[in-house]
């Protein structure tokens, strides 16, 4: 009877702790399940509070370009109405220049007949005479030279003239000569020297060509 006694109680005993471990792991899982909904209620709630912020910060961004494209393209037509308007300005200029200066070339003609006439004199400056023709050529030199460095000052330029290679867009042939030595066409002599301001062709220069053949 003591064995048997024994033995209930034994059996009994392992009866509760197997009851009680069983009630173990439903707990748990119950706690998971618990931790995982506040997980998901949690996530959710934070992706409802990013979605206005992310959209609200694509429409500032989409703004932004829109805003950072329309300055790039005013500053570009600003350069470009800048550039243009210089252009024009640099244009009316030489066109009121070219006007005067083309009125003045045969003022400089004058000149320039002069100093030719100049340089072939032979003076005697032991004279008198000969020292007062001197100043005159010194005055008349120096306007020459003043009335040249003006012209320049202002774009206007003489075109390239005797020794240079012949050039229809600046010499106009008058008369012409030939030389079998030579291997392109050549000014040989200048009648009339041409002048430019900037591309604007004023006059071009009456000249003789010598070709090859």
């Amino acid at each position: 009877m003591l064995f048997s006694k024994g033995r209930q109680t034994f059996l009994s005993q392992n009866a509760q702790e197997g009851g009680e471990s069983s009630q173990t792991p439903s707990h748990e899982a119950t706690s998971d399940e618990t931790a995982s909904e506040t997980g998901s209620r949690a996530g959710a709630a934070a992706e409802e509070q990013v979605s206005p912020l992310q959209s609200a910060l694509d429409e500032m961004t989409a703004k932004f370009n829109e805003t950072n494209d329309r300055m790039y393209r005013l500053a570009a037509e600003f350069d470009n109405s800048r550039k243009r308007w210089e252009k024009e300005k640099g244009d009316l200029k030489s066109y009121c220049i070219s006007e005067f200066a083309r009125d003045l070339l045969p003022v400089i003609d004058s000149f320039d007949k002069a100093m030719t006439v100049i340089e072939q004199l032979t003076l005697n400056v032991e004279t008198e005479e000969g020292k007062q023709v001197s100043s005159i050529v010194e005055g008349v030199q120096l306007v020459s030279k003043v009335m040249a460095d003006t012209l320049k000052k202002h774009g206007v330029e003489k075109l390239p003239g005797k020794g240079e290679a012949f050039n229809p867009n600046y010499h106009n042939a008058i008369a012409k000569t030939v030389d079998a030595t030579l291997q392109q066409e050549m000014v040989v002599d200048e009648f009339v020297a041409g002048y430019r301001i900037g591309e604007r062709i004023l006059r071009t220069a009456m000249v003789r060509v010598a070709s090859p053949d």
